[in-house]
């Protein structure tokens, strides 16, 4: 059996349904956009670590080589 509030809440649900889809689609393409922007942040400091390796690399053998002399 169902009650007035029920068939009040059909409706609204129904109603709302446009609503309620853009609503969702924004949400859906915001998290997309979060995630894409971790994803290149992730890919930047990876990027960097390995200069700064490359970097840190470069200095040690430049030391040494003084050192040897």
């Amino acid at each position: 059996m169902t009650t007035d509030t029920d068939v009040e809440l059909a409706r609204a649900y129904i109603n709302g349904q446009r609503v309620i889809d853009a609503f969702d689609r924004r949400e859906a393409n915001a998290q997309l956009r979060c995630f894409a922007l971790v994803h290149e942040l992730e890919r930047r400091r990876a990027k960097r670590l390995q200069q700064s390796s490359e970097t840190a690399t470069e200095v040690s053998g430049g030391e040494l080589r003084e050192a040897a002399e």
